[in-house]
């Protein structure tokens, strides 16, 4: 018996979408059917027998109609499909990828190549680093430039028992090591002031401005300073960690308040600070004491340095130089910056959240001109990428944050330069003589 033909229908139609006017090269086709034939159940399951290669046929009158609701459904799945390919289309002939229509800003490597942007044309200036010396300095070396980092302010430490000893010699030692690494990679470069860092990140070089942690790597002595200006310091620490001079208090004592020490800054140090504002030397604060803080505040003829630092308010327990909110109001006053520390809070690591409460904090008491980062160069792309969503942190102001505010401060500072006359006084020999401060007798 010969089966029953199949009506010759055409099921399917396709319907070419027309070209949009924006010039879109693909044809977008929408599926539309002719006949409104509904599959029989027999179709949609395997036959019983299958013999010679042949499957049971059926004729158009076995077929059921469909009932009422599903056949609404399946209308409706007809349009919706048909007006979700209409808008693929449009969106395709205007040239636009759907991900993009997306808030450009919401989308992490958008925000990204936004910062790397930005980081050509301004150096992101670290305010403090302290590599290890030997065979891990390249390993950090390599921390810092995945951090997109274009500048280094790099202090150069020795052990506060070293003072009244050997501080200095260990100091020249210090840099000549400095030195001598730099020397051997040819993507840094050594500077000496803003200019030369702007020039130094032009090339793609990272550029190093070597400074000294803690006034006892100066032996109490301008003459000293003078000869570690020379030999490229641009900055120095007025106090190490814990580490008080003869003539400035640092903020964490280790001497149990030893009678012969100052709590303040003394007449001598008030001469150190002047001294290094006629050399054009940026002075770093943020370890002194509070009043020695104040003192220094109202010396200084040049904008201040605060390095590696938080404000007093994350009450942070530690090490961590920690700055009284009257102290960053009267850095505004001076023109100084803030070299906030965003890795640590005392001895807790700081979430990204934490970090953007600390810069937001800064800027609203001293300032969106007094405020920079230090201390966590590996996290420096995603804290900048998160601060880009806030409308607050515009291109001009993380600008300014990222190197701006330390390269004008830089500039400043050697605007007075030689503006003050040349200091040769001494350490009152009082202020030592109760220490282990060993000086070869005046003649």
């Amino acid at each position: 018996m010969n089966p029953t033909p199949i009506p010759n229908h055409d099921f399917m139609e396709l319907h070419p979408v027309h070209q949009h006017p924006a010039g879109c090269k693909q044809h977008c086709f929408v599926f539309t059917e002719i006949a409104d034939i509904e599959l029989p159940p027999e179709i949609t399951k395997y036959p019983e027998k299958i013999k010679n290669g042949s499957i049971h046929s059926y004729t158009k009158e076995s077929i059921s109609p469909p009932p009422p609701k599903l056949a609404k459904d399946r209308r409706s799945r007809k349009i919706i499909a048909l007006v979700s390919g209409l808008l693929v289309c449009v969106a395709l002939a205007a040239g636009i990828p759907l991900g993009l229509q997306l808030r450009s800003s919401s989308l992490l490597e958008a925000r990204l190549a936004f910062i790397r942007r930005l980081l050509v044309e301004s150096p992101l200036v670290e305010g403090y680093w302290a590599p290890p010396m030997g065979a891990n300095f390249s390993k950090s070396f390599a921390e810092v430039k995945s951090g997109m980092v274009g500048a280094l302010l790099w202090p150069i430490a020795v052990p506060c028992a070293a003072q009244y000893l050997d501080a200095v010699q260990l100091t020249l030692e210090g840099l000549d090591d400095a030195r001598m690494l730099v020397g051997k990679n040819r993507d840094m470069a050594v500077v000496a002031n803003a200019d030369e860092m702007e020039q130094a990140h032009t090339e793609g070089k990272l550029a190093i401005l070597f400074g000294l942690e803690g006034g006892h790597t100066l032996g109490s002595s301008l003459a000293v300073l003078r000869s570690m200006y020379s030999l490229g310091a641009r900055f120095v620490s007025l106090t190490g960690v814990g580490c008080t001079t003869p003539w400035a208090s640092a903020s964490i004592r280790n001497d149990f308040f030893d009678e012969n020490l100052p709590s303040t800054l003394t007449n001598f140090g008030e001469i150190i600070i002047q001294e290094m504002n006629r050399l054009g030397m940026l002075v770093e604060i943020s370890r002194l004491s509070e009043p020695a803080m104040m003192v220094a505040l109202n010396v200084a003829k040049a904008p201040l340095l605060l390095s590696n630092a938080l404000p007093s308010s994350m009450a942070c327990n530690g090490t961590t130089a920690a700055v009284p909110d009257h102290i960053l109001s009267a850095l505004s006053q001076n023109g100084g910056v803030l070299m906030l520390n965003v890795e640590r809070c005392g001895d807790k690591p700081m979430s990204l959240k934490d970090a953007i409460t600390a810069i937001n904090y800064i800027r609203a008491i001293a300032g969106v001109d007094h405020v920079g980062l230090s201390g966590s160069p590996k996290n420096y792309p995603l804290l900048l990428a998160e601060l880009a969503r806030d409308r607050l942190w515009g291109s001009v102001a993380i600008k300014k944050l990222v190197g701006g505010n330390i390269v004008r401060v830089l500039r400043e500072v050697e605007t007075n330069k030689n503006r003050l006359p040349l200091s040769e006084d001494w350490i009152p020999l009082e202020a030592i003589e109760m220490n282990a401060y060993c000086r070869y007798p005046e003649t």
